[in-house]
Protein backbone atom coordinates (compact mmCIF):
# COMPACT_ATOMS: atom_id res chain seq x y z
CA UNK A 1 0.00 0.00 0.00
CA UNK A 2 1.10 3.31 -0.60
CA UNK A 3 1.10 6.72 1.07
CA UNK A 4 -1.10 9.85 -0.11
CA UNK A 5 1.09 11.81 -1.31
CA UNK A 6 2.16 13.91 -4.38
CA UNK A 7 2.65 12.07 -7.58
CA UNK A 8 4.35 13.64 -10.47
CA UNK A 9 2.82 13.57 -13.51
CA UNK A 10 1.73 15.29 -17.12
CA UNK A 11 -2.13 14.88 -16.93
CA UNK A 12 -4.47 17.62 -17.40
CA UNK A 13 -5.71 17.57 -13.71
CA UNK A 14 -1.82 17.71 -13.15
CA UNK A 15 -1.21 21.22 -15.16
CA UNK A 16 -3.96 22.80 -13.39
CA UNK A 17 -3.28 25.44 -11.27
CA UNK A 18 -3.33 24.85 -7.53
CA UNK A 19 -5.61 27.66 -6.35
CA UNK A 20 -8.22 26.37 -9.47
CA UNK A 21 -7.44 22.76 -7.99
CA UNK A 22 -8.18 24.48 -4.56
CA UNK A 23 -11.28 26.44 -5.69
CA UNK A 24 -12.59 23.17 -7.78
CA UNK A 25 -12.36 21.06 -4.32
CA UNK A 26 -14.08 23.30 -2.13
CA UNK A 27 -16.93 23.78 -4.85
CA UNK A 28 -17.39 19.73 -4.79
CA UNK A 29 -17.49 19.69 -1.34
CA UNK A 30 -19.79 22.46 -0.84
CA UNK A 31 -22.36 20.45 -4.08
CA UNK A 32 -21.72 17.20 -2.29
CA UNK A 33 -23.98 19.06 0.39
CA UNK A 34 -26.32 20.47 -1.62
CA UNK A 35 -27.07 17.70 -3.99
CA UNK A 36 -30.10 15.80 -2.89
CA UNK A 37 -30.46 13.84 -5.84
CA UNK A 38 -29.16 9.95 -5.37
CA UNK A 39 -28.77 9.90 -9.00
CA UNK A 40 -26.19 12.91 -9.41
CA UNK A 41 -24.46 11.74 -6.45
CA UNK A 42 -23.54 8.77 -7.82
CA UNK A 43 -22.93 10.32 -11.09
CA UNK A 44 -20.81 12.70 -9.27
CA UNK A 45 -18.74 10.11 -7.47
CA UNK A 46 -18.62 7.94 -10.89
CA UNK A 47 -17.02 11.15 -12.51
CA UNK A 48 -14.45 11.59 -9.67
CA UNK A 49 -13.52 7.57 -10.12
CA UNK A 50 -13.27 8.46 -14.00
CA UNK A 51 -10.66 11.37 -12.51
CA UNK A 52 -8.17 8.48 -11.19
CA UNK A 53 -8.11 6.75 -14.09
CA UNK A 54 -7.07 9.45 -16.27
CA UNK A 55 -4.09 10.55 -14.32
CA UNK A 56 -3.83 7.04 -14.42
CA UNK A 57 -4.01 6.37 -10.36
CA UNK A 58 -5.68 3.40 -8.63
CA UNK A 59 -7.28 4.39 -5.67
CA UNK A 60 -7.25 1.59 -4.09
CA UNK A 61 -3.18 0.85 -3.76
CA UNK A 62 -3.57 3.95 -1.28
CA UNK A 63 -3.48 3.75 2.64
CA UNK A 64 -6.76 4.41 4.16
CA UNK A 65 -8.85 3.84 0.21
CA UNK A 66 -10.01 0.71 1.69
CA UNK A 67 -10.88 2.43 5.03
CA UNK A 68 -12.86 5.07 3.30
CA UNK A 69 -15.18 2.40 1.28
CA UNK A 70 -15.83 0.15 4.37
CA UNK A 71 -16.73 3.31 5.92
CA UNK A 72 -19.26 4.80 2.78
CA UNK A 73 -21.15 1.42 3.11
CA UNK A 74 -21.31 1.52 7.06
CA UNK A 75 -23.16 5.07 6.89
CA UNK A 76 -25.14 3.58 4.14
CA UNK A 77 -26.22 0.67 6.02
CA UNK A 78 -27.23 2.97 9.09
CA UNK A 79 -29.21 4.80 6.95
CA UNK A 80 -31.18 1.96 5.36
CA UNK A 81 -31.82 0.65 8.41
CA UNK A 82 -32.70 3.22 10.92
CA UNK A 83 -34.64 5.14 8.05
CA UNK A 84 -38.22 4.55 8.85
CA UNK A 85 -39.69 7.05 6.29
CA UNK A 86 -41.22 6.83 3.37
CA UNK A 87 -43.19 3.37 2.14
CA UNK A 88 -41.78 0.12 2.68
CA UNK A 89 -39.90 -1.38 -0.32
CA UNK A 90 -39.48 -4.68 1.25
CA UNK A 91 -38.29 -6.69 4.96
CA UNK A 92 -35.48 -8.28 6.02
CA UNK A 93 -35.50 -10.43 8.91
CA UNK A 94 -37.79 -7.96 10.48
CA UNK A 95 -36.80 -4.91 9.34
CA UNK A 96 -38.93 -2.66 7.23
CA UNK A 97 -36.29 -0.71 4.39
CA UNK A 98 -38.21 2.18 2.84
CA UNK A 99 -37.42 4.09 -0.21
CA UNK A 100 -36.36 6.90 1.47
CA UNK A 101 -33.84 5.09 3.61
CA UNK A 102 -32.39 3.95 0.68
CA UNK A 103 -32.02 7.46 -0.94
CA UNK A 104 -30.80 8.67 1.98
CA UNK A 105 -28.33 5.74 1.92
CA UNK A 106 -26.81 6.40 -1.41
CA UNK A 107 -26.87 10.09 -1.01
CA UNK A 108 -24.88 9.96 2.23
CA UNK A 109 -22.66 7.41 1.31
CA UNK A 110 -21.92 9.03 -2.43
CA UNK A 111 -21.29 12.52 -0.27
CA UNK A 112 -18.78 11.11 2.13
CA UNK A 113 -16.69 9.21 -1.11
CA UNK A 114 -16.94 12.52 -3.29
CA UNK A 115 -15.13 14.81 -0.19
CA UNK A 116 -12.46 11.99 0.62
CA UNK A 117 -11.71 10.69 -2.63
CA UNK A 118 -11.91 14.57 -3.67
CA UNK A 119 -9.15 15.79 -1.40
CA UNK A 120 -6.94 11.94 -2.41
CA UNK A 121 -7.28 13.75 -6.16
CA UNK A 122 -5.86 17.29 -4.71
CA UNK A 123 -3.12 15.51 -2.83
CA UNK A 124 -2.14 13.28 -5.97
CA UNK A 125 -2.24 16.26 -8.56
CA UNK A 126 -1.05 19.13 -6.46
CA UNK A 127 2.57 19.72 -5.56
CA UNK A 128 3.29 21.31 -2.15
CA UNK A 129 5.77 23.46 -3.46
CA UNK A 130 3.73 25.13 -6.03
CA UNK A 131 0.94 25.29 -3.76
CA UNK A 132 2.80 27.06 -1.87
CA UNK A 133 4.69 29.42 -4.40
CA UNK A 134 0.86 29.95 -5.91
CA UNK A 135 -0.41 31.48 -2.44
CA UNK A 136 2.70 33.52 -1.93
CA UNK A 137 2.03 35.03 -5.48
CA UNK A 138 -1.58 36.23 -4.26
CA UNK A 139 0.08 38.06 -1.32
CA UNK A 140 -1.11 35.49 1.38
CA UNK A 141 2.34 35.88 4.55
CA UNK A 142 4.79 33.41 3.38
CA UNK A 143 4.29 32.14 6.95
CA UNK A 144 0.96 30.93 6.44
CA UNK A 145 2.04 29.19 2.99
CA UNK A 146 4.98 27.80 4.54
CA UNK A 147 2.67 26.38 7.55
CA UNK A 148 0.60 24.62 4.73
CA UNK A 149 3.11 23.11 3.03
CA UNK A 150 4.36 21.94 6.09
CA UNK A 151 1.50 20.18 7.32
CA UNK A 152 0.98 18.44 3.94
CA UNK A 153 4.75 16.87 3.97
CA UNK A 154 4.85 16.23 7.64
CA UNK A 155 1.83 13.42 6.74
CA UNK A 156 3.29 11.49 4.78
CA UNK A 157 6.33 11.42 6.81
CA UNK A 158 4.40 10.88 10.13
CA UNK A 159 2.72 7.82 8.43
CA UNK A 160 6.29 6.30 7.42
CA UNK A 161 7.59 6.57 11.02
CA UNK A 162 4.27 4.75 11.77
CA UNK A 163 4.85 2.22 9.92
CA UNK A 164 8.55 2.13 10.61
CA UNK A 165 7.84 1.49 14.29
CA UNK A 166 5.19 -1.13 13.69
CA UNK A 167 7.52 -2.86 11.43
CA UNK A 168 10.23 -3.06 14.74
CA UNK A 169 7.86 -3.97 17.47
CA UNK A 170 6.56 -7.41 15.17
CA UNK A 171 10.25 -8.26 14.56
CA UNK A 172 10.69 -7.83 18.21
CA UNK A 173 7.90 -10.27 18.82
CA UNK A 174 5.40 -7.76 19.33
CA UNK A 175 1.58 -8.75 19.25
CA UNK A 176 -1.58 -7.13 18.99
CA UNK A 177 -4.73 -9.60 20.21
CA UNK A 178 -7.81 -9.02 22.07
CA UNK A 179 -7.01 -11.85 24.16
CA UNK A 180 -4.44 -10.15 26.07
CA UNK A 181 -5.59 -6.42 25.87
CA UNK A 182 -3.03 -5.15 28.91
CA UNK A 183 -0.22 -6.71 27.02
CA UNK A 184 -1.53 -5.06 23.43
CA UNK A 185 -2.30 -1.37 25.64
CA UNK A 186 1.64 -1.76 26.85
CA UNK A 187 2.56 -1.84 22.56
CA UNK A 188 0.45 1.00 21.27
CA UNK A 189 1.45 2.94 24.44
CA UNK A 190 5.00 1.88 23.65
CA UNK A 191 4.31 2.57 19.69
CA UNK A 192 2.57 6.19 20.82
CA UNK A 193 5.35 7.13 22.77
CA UNK A 194 7.93 5.82 19.69
CA UNK A 195 6.29 8.01 16.63
CA UNK A 196 5.48 11.06 19.13
CA UNK A 197 9.71 11.12 19.44
CA UNK A 198 10.13 10.56 15.91
CA UNK A 199 8.03 13.59 14.95
CA UNK A 200 9.48 15.77 17.93
CA UNK A 201 12.80 15.18 16.53
CA UNK A 202 11.63 15.68 12.76
CA UNK A 203 10.13 19.02 14.30
CA UNK A 204 13.40 20.01 16.28
CA UNK A 205 15.30 19.65 12.75
CA UNK A 206 12.81 21.35 10.80
CA UNK A 207 13.15 24.79 13.47
CA UNK A 208 17.07 24.32 13.19
CA UNK A 209 17.22 24.24 9.78
CA UNK A 210 14.46 27.58 9.36
CA UNK A 211 16.97 29.34 11.87
CA UNK A 212 19.77 28.83 9.95
CA UNK A 213 18.27 29.96 7.00
CA UNK A 214 16.83 33.03 8.70
CA UNK A 215 13.19 32.63 8.02
CA UNK A 216 11.29 35.16 8.97
CA UNK A 217 13.20 37.98 8.37
CA UNK A 218 12.49 39.75 5.61
CA UNK A 219 8.84 40.86 4.28
CA UNK A 220 9.14 39.25 0.67
CA UNK A 221 11.05 36.66 -0.89
CA UNK A 222 12.07 35.51 -4.40
CA UNK A 223 10.23 32.60 -5.83
CA UNK A 224 12.12 29.32 -8.34
CA UNK A 225 9.27 29.38 -10.09
CA UNK A 226 6.14 31.80 -11.44
CA UNK A 227 3.17 29.55 -11.04
CA UNK A 228 0.48 31.29 -13.59
CA UNK A 229 -3.12 31.00 -14.65
CA UNK A 230 -3.72 29.56 -18.38
CA UNK A 231 -6.89 29.05 -20.20
CA UNK A 232 -7.30 25.05 -19.10
CA UNK A 233 -8.05 26.53 -16.00
CA UNK A 234 -10.39 28.81 -17.25
CA UNK A 235 -12.20 26.36 -19.55
CA UNK A 236 -11.77 23.77 -16.04
CA UNK A 237 -14.09 26.42 -13.77
CA UNK A 238 -16.42 27.09 -17.12
CA UNK A 239 -17.32 23.54 -17.15
CA UNK A 240 -17.70 22.66 -13.97
CA UNK A 241 -19.86 25.75 -13.68
CA UNK A 242 -21.72 24.76 -16.25
CA UNK A 243 -22.22 21.29 -14.92
CA UNK A 244 -23.36 22.61 -11.87
CA UNK A 245 -26.06 24.96 -13.79
CA UNK A 246 -27.32 22.05 -15.48
CA UNK A 247 -27.67 19.42 -12.09
CA UNK A 248 -29.56 22.00 -10.92
CA UNK A 249 -31.86 22.24 -13.63
CA UNK A 250 -32.38 18.59 -13.49
CA UNK A 251 -32.94 18.77 -10.00
CA UNK A 252 -35.56 21.70 -10.22
CA UNK A 253 -37.33 19.69 -12.87
CA UNK A 254 -37.00 16.49 -10.94
CA UNK A 255 -36.04 14.75 -14.18
CA UNK A 256 -33.46 13.14 -11.65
Amino acid sequence: MKTITYSPGSSFFHLLHPITKFMLLLGLSVAAFIISSPILMVITTCAIMLIFICIHENPFKYHGMRATIITALSIGLIQVLFQQQGSETFRIAGLSITDYGLQRAVIIASRFLVIVCGSYLFILTTSPSDLSYSLMQMKLPYRYAFMIITSMRLVPILSNEGERVFQAQKQRGAVYTLHQPARSMLHITTFMGAVMYALVDCVNKLAISMESRSFGRYQTRTFQKDINFSIRDGVSIGVVIAIGFLFHYLSRRGIV
